[in-house]
């Protein structure tokens, strides 16, 4: 802790003994020299004994150890300013940055690579550059930018960097040929060749990436889609690693491709235990289910597909086609619920919720999702109906209790509100609502206290009514 030293550094500080207090602080450099809160002491300190050279070693240091320290960057602009333009640029485009204008840093960086004739730095200052042409959507900007590092010095992690911009912008022409450069130059990285061999699977060049696929799962996959079935085999029972999802999501697709369905979705099923909520799962079962002609199957797990990738839009299209297939099932009816839900699109969730009923006549959560609907158009009688029904299907479900309450209170049978909540009570004696639920089942035996604020909750509701229609 650097409590204790900075405090006796503040007390020699206030009592004007620098000398003293700087001193203390620098012996204590080894231990403290990671600690952003004693090097802005001790920069600080620095500054005002004017030790400029020792001021700016600190301020450096602290920035880096702490890249959001404004002040350490505001202090560093002003020595910089009269000694090194190449750094007063940069240190002005990150201090832009941290204000959240990454825009105006393009100009600075550019400047710094003007002031500047050393390579390294050229070569740091047109990386920041093209980092903030990323950041503000200039992708090219950013290409030209990593293409003239490349020029200075070769750079495996820029030749990935400038694949993955071209395959953002889905020009995998452009991907594979910065790949091809880069294999060339860096051959050993097994991470650029399997990047193009990957690509290369893309784009039906299959030959292409088995001559760039370094390891048996790469191999593997180009032979099947090569529809070299037993040579993909082999490589399989040579595979040891038993624990790579990738090895059942392969076996599936070689028992896909032998339509050998039992074996393929046992396969799948396998692979899910690894990697359960993987799209992968879905569309590899949407497949099998395509092929044995099972339009429900296909569209509902496709639909499972884009869920799990967040696409939701397109999992409802999926969802709504399966249950056009086949309406009778209830599982696409579910999953369009959920959707519903998550949108807040009520006209669609009353749909839904009364064909789940009708398919499953004892769902609670469809029949308390109608009841909280209908209760939100003030049809009360109707939402008891529903709630009413959700309760005697599961008693233990307290919250129904509540809503209950609620609506009876609404239509002035207060019998019935003051039973229900004394059975929400009972079964949620630790609910945050327990004591002013009390208070108010209490003030139901007086009669008039209560009867009279509900009949203005009555007259409210029924101008909510005709205002509402």
């Amino acid at each position: 802790m650097t409590n204790g030293i900075l405090m006796q550094a503040q007390m020699l500080i206030d009592e004007e003994q620098y000398d003293k207090a700087y001193e203390m602080l620098e012996k204590s450099y080894e231990k403290y020299k990671d600690d952003a809160e004693y090097l802005e002491k001790i920069a600080l300190l620095a500054k005002t004994m004017e030790k400029s050279e020792d001021a700016a070693k600190y301020w450096e240091e602290l920035v880096v150890v702490n890249p959001n320290s404004l002040i350490g960057y505001s202090e560093l602009l002003d020595i910089y300013n009269n000694t090194n333009k190449y750094k007063y640029y940069i240190t002005r485009a990150k201090y832009k940055i941290l204000n959240e204008k990454v825009t105006q840093s393009i100009d600075d960086y550019k400047k710094a690579i003007n002031s500047t004739t050393e390579e390294t730095e050229i070569i740091n200052a047109r990386f920041l550059l093209a980092k903030a042409y990323e950041h503000t959507d200039k992708i090219q900007n950013a290409i030209d930018e990593y293409y003239r590092i490349i020029e200075h010095k070769d750079d495996m992690a820029i030749y990935y960097k400038l694949a993955d911009l071209y395959a953002g912008m889905n020009d995998r022409f452009s991907a594979i040929n910065i790949l091809e450069r880069g294999v060339k130059a860096f051959p050993q990285v097994n991470e650029l060749t399997e990047y193009l061999s990957g690509l290369y699977l893309k784009e039906g060049q299959f030959d292409k990436a088995l001559e760039y696929a370094r390891n048996d799962f790469s191999r593997t996959k180009a032979y099947l889609m090569k529809g070299e079935n037993e040579e993909a085999y082999k490589i399989l029972n040579t595979i040891e690693d038993k624990t790579n999802a990738n090895y059942y999501a392969l076996f599936a697709e070689y028992y896909f491709n032998k339509k050998e369905w039992k074996k393929c979705s046992e396969y799948i099923d396998k692979f899910n235990e690894l990697a359960p909520q993987n799209p992968l799962t879905y569309q590899m079962r949407a497949l099998v289910c395509d092929e044995n002609n099972d339009s429900y199957g296909y569209h509902y797990n496709m639909g499972k597909c884009y869920s799990y990738k967040q696409e939701y839009e397109l999992a409802l299209a999926e969802y709504l086609n399966a249950h056009r297939f086949d309406s009778n099932k209830s599982e696409a009816v579910k999953e369009i619920i959920k959707i519903n839900e998550a949108s807040g699109d009520k006209t669609s969730l009353m749909e839904f919720y009364e064909k789940l009923v009708r398919q499953e006549p004892e769902n609670t959560m469809a029949l308390k999702g109608l009841g909280d609907i209908y209760a939100d158009m003030y049809e009360h009688k109707v939402a008891i109906d529903y709630y009413k029904k959700a309760a005697k299907l599961n008693s233990s479900d307290y919250e129904v209790y509540n809503k209950l309450g609620i609506c009876y209170e609404k239509i002035k049978d207060y019998s019935s509100a003051k039973d229900s909540y004394e059975k929400y009570l009972a079964k949620a004696p630790m609910s945050p609502d327990t004591e002013k639920l009390k208070a108010k089942v209490s003030s139901m035996n007086i009669g008039n206290s209560a009867e009279s604020a509900s009949d203005e909750e009555g007259f409210i509701d029924k101008i909510m009514k005709i205002f509402s229609k």
